[in-house]
C-alpha cells in the first residue's frame, strides 16, 4: 500500500485539538466511559473532552500497556516488566496473582473476565524495539494468556516484534507485527499486510478498527536490507540509538542519521520530505482494509502515534513525539 487514496496525506493530526501530557503512551476506556491515559508512571482519568483530568493511580515505572474489561477490571503493564490487574478503585485485585517473566509488555487485552492476553515484544525492558526490530531477523515475540490463579500459557510465539492486540467479530485474536507491517492471527497466518507504516496498537471501533502507526515505512530502510555488509558494520560499530531506523521524534541532531531529501531547504523541512518519524492513524473496516487516515507529515511535530481508540464515537490518539492526547473528531468524518 502507498500513501494514496484513503491513505493520502492530509493535516488532520496537525490540526486536531490537543491536551498536553508529559510522556503519554497508552489509552483505554473504562466501564463507566472514562478515558484512561498514561503519563509516565501514572494513569489519569478524563470524564469528557475539555474537562480536567484527575490522577487515577501511580506505579513504580512507566506504563507501557493498558486495557479495561467490560466488568470493570483494569490491566496495566509497566516498563519494569510488572503486569497488574486492578479493580475500579485502582487497587490491585486480590483475586489476581500474576507471575509473568519480565519482558516488554507492549499491549494487553481481556479475552474474558478471567483471561488476560499480554503482548511481549521479545525485547528487554531497556531495549528500543523501534531501533532493533528492522535489523533483527529473529521472531522472538509472543502473546501469553494469564488467569487469576496465576496459570500462564503461551497463545502465540515466534512473532516478529508484536505491538498490538485485538479481536475480530468471531473472537479470533489479531496481533500487529511492527517491522513486517501486518496483522496476523495467533497461528501466524497473515490476515492483512502491506501497510505503509509500522503498526502499533489496534483497537475495535463501531465500524471496524483504528490502528496507531509509530512511523511511516521508509524506502531507505527497505533498500538497506539488500546491503548486508553495510548493516553488519552499522550494527557492530554504532550505538543502536543512532542506527538508521524509525524514530519517535522529528528532532535533528549532528549525530543522527538523516536522509538527504530531509535536509532543511531555506530553513524549512518540506511536508513531502523523507523522514524517519511520522504521525499516522489509519481507520480500518471489518476486513482490516484502510478506509480513512489522519496524518502529521515530515514537517509536523505530532509524530509517533502510540495508541488510538474510539471514545464516545470520536477518535482519540496519543502523539508521543509532541506529548499530547489528540481529539481527531468523529469516526469516519473525513475520507
Amino acid at each position: 500500500m502507498t500513501l494514496e487514496g484513503v491513505l493520502g496525506p492530509n493535516s488532520r493530526v496537525d490540526e486536531a485539538p490537543g491536551l498536553a501530557v508529559a510522556a503519554p503512551a497508552v489509552l483505554a476506556v473504562t466501564r463507566d466511559e472514562q478515558l484512561l491515559f498514561s503519563s509516565g508512571n501514572s494513569l489519569h482519568a478524563l470524564k469528557k473532552w475539555g474537562a480536567s483530568p484527575r490522577l487515577w493511580r501511580t506505579f513504580d515505572s512507566p506504563v507501557t500497556a493498558l486495557c479495561c474489561s467490560p466488568g470493570g477490571l483494569v490491566a496495566v503493564g509497566c516498563a519494569d516488566g510488572a503486569v497488574l490487574v486492578l479493580d475500579q478503585a485502582g487497587d490491585v485485585s486480590s483475586s489476581w496473582s500474576l507471575s509473568l517473566a519480565p519482558g516488554h509488555a507492549a499491549d494487553c487485552l481481556f479475552l474474558s473476565e478471567t483471561e488476560l492476553a499480554v503482548v511481549d515484544t521479545g525485547y528487554k525492558p531497556d531495549e528500543a524495539p523501534l531501533s532493533l526490530a528492522p535489523w533483527d531477523a529473529t521472531p522472538r515475540g509472543q502473546v501469553s494468556v494469564v488467569r487469576p490463579v496465576g496459570r500462564v500459557n503461551v497463545l502465540a510465539s515466534g512473532l516478529h516484534c508484536p505491538m498490538g492486540i485485538s479481536q475480530d467479530d468471531e473472537g479470533n485474536v489479531l496481533v500487529t507485527e511492527l517491522e513486517l507491517a501486518r496483522i496476523v492471527e495467533t497461528t501466524g497466518r497473515p490476515r492483512q499486510s502491506g501497510y505503509p507504516a509500522y503498526p502499533g496498537r489496534l483497537r475495535r471501533t463501531n465500524s471496524g478498527y483504528v490502528m496507531a502507526c509509530l512511523a511511516r515505512r521508509d524506502p531507505l530502510i527497505e533498500f538497506l536490507k539488500t546491503e548486508p555488509a553495510f548493516v553488519a558494520e552499522m550494527t557492530a560499530t554504532i550505538d543502536p540509538r543512532n542506527w538508521i531506523s524509525p524514530r519517535l521524534k522529528p528532532d535533528f541532531s549532528h549525530d543522527f542519521p538523516i536522509e538527504l531529501g530531509a535536509t532543511r531547504l531555506f530553513g524549512e523541512v518540506k511536508p513531502w520530505a523523507p523522514s524517519f518519524s511520522y504521525g499516522l492513524v489509519i481507520e480500518l473496516d471489518r476486513h482490516l482494509l484502510p478506509v480513512r487516515s489522519a496524518h502529521s507529515r515530515a514537517n509536523g511535530r505530532r509524530h509517533a502515534i502510540t495508541d488510538a481508540l474510539s471514545w464516545h464515537g470520536d477518535i482519540i490518539a496519543v502523539s508521543q513525539a509532541s506529548g499530547e492526547i489528540l481529539h481527531l473528531g468523529p469516526e469516519g468524518a473525513v475520507s
